[in-house]
């Protein structure tokens, strides 16, 4: 699906006392007309007049419901749109921020500047400002033109150097030789990691394909973004496909299910680099997906859009900037998120309910 909204699904949870949880609900705000209804009308009356420190026990009540209907998708970014909310919720009710809850292990992490498609003189002029900015690492993106592909990396790297980490991500653009071909022309480029190079149907077929990649090339590998829950994540990391996994808090089942994932890749010696969807342009992805990453001993980055969104444009009173190439922490309660006055209803789309 080609998303042409910079926006999200926001999630609000009000306490009693005025008190509110702010979160942010799957890729895009195109998913409004499903996934806002099994918020709103679903899983959101669940929670309703309980104890929202309760997130546990929440998280399990509201993913049994999902059996009814569907359990993965739509079902799940609702979920996870809820979850943040309630830690946001928890965070501001003990004054803390939510790194902390979780037991900070870092202050800060490298970001890494995410542009979109394009032609390699674009992505040689995009990749330099980057680097003047400040960044480290910059993620590429290729499609099933090989030869166009190669070109695109060997220009951007002779472009920066070799002080940058550059990765690649294929989104699923090659069969599993196609794949393989381009691991291998690859190699001498210093690629940090490969993104989900193979098209896949199943998640037996992405495990597989991927694992047999894997044991073909010594190019590090990255995926998982499409996941949903820890327990697609099971056969992936028992079968060590990748070296870096990908889960999505937005998507994945919130911050409870990102932080339990990043902690199963640590025990597999994996490290978790979040994907965040169009790299969040509400902002408020990027700032709950910290939260884990800070917490976490095997996230060594976090992902940056390159061209902004909302969140930049005044939704946000503080969104999330970078410093030196890098991403540091707050002190501020909860994500550490607040909407600017009036953002709400300026920032406002209408949408038509799937009837």
């Amino acid at each position: 699906m080609a998303v042409s909204t910079k926006g999200g699904i926001i999630v609000e949870v009000s306490t009693s006392d005025g008190l509110v949880g702010i979160g942010e609900a799957g890729f895009s705000a195109e998913y409004f007309s499903t996934v806002g209804p099994l918020i709103n009308g679903q899983l959101g009356p669940m929670v309703i007049g309980r104890d929202p420190r309760d997130i546990g026990a929440l998280w399990h009540d509201m993913m049994r419901a999902t059996h009814m209907w569907g359990r993965r998708g739509v079902e799940t970014y609702a979920l996870s749109g809820i979850d943040i909310a309630l830690w946001d919720l928890m965070g501001k009710t003990a004054g803390q921020p939510v790194h902390r809850l979780l037991g900070t292990s870092q202050h800060s992490v490298r970001a890494y500047y995410a542009p979109s498609l394009k032609p390699a003189d674009k992505a040689v002029a995009e990749a330099k400002e980057a680097v003047a900015a400040g960044y480290t690492a910059i993620k590429l993106r290729v499609d099933g033109d090989l030869s166009a592909a190669v070109h695109l990396v060997q220009s951007v790297r002779s472009a920066v150097g070799t002080g940058v980490d550059l990765m690649v991500d294929a989104n699923m653009a090659y069969n599993r030789r196609g794949a393989l071909t381009l691991a291998r022309e690859l190699h001498d480029l210093q690629v940090a990691w490969l993104e989900e190079p193979i098209m896949s149907h199943s998640l037996s077929q992405y495990v597989s394909s991927h694992a047999w990649l894997a044991d073909r090339v010594d190019i590090p590998l990255a995926g998982g973004e499409s996941l949903l829950t820890r327990f697609e994540y099971i056969d992936l990391m028992s079968k060590l496909p990748f070296d870096i996994v990908q889960p999505d808090a937005a998507s994945v089942g919130g911050i409870s299910e990102l932080k339990r994932i990043a902690d199963m890749a640590s025990s597999w010696n994996l490290q978790c680099v979040p994907h965040i969807g169009c790299s969040s342009g509400t902002g408020i992805g990027i700032k709950a997906a910290l939260q884990v990453i800070l917490s976490c001993d095997n996230a060594p980055l976090i992902e940056f859009d390159a061209y902004g969104g909302l969140g930049w444009q005044g939704f946000l009173a503080d969104p999330p900037v970078v410093k030196d190439g890098r991403v540091w922490a707050s002190e501020e309660p909860g994500i550490g998120v607040t909407i600017a006055d009036g953002a709400e209803q300026r920032f406002r789309i209408q949408t038509r309910a799937v009837q």
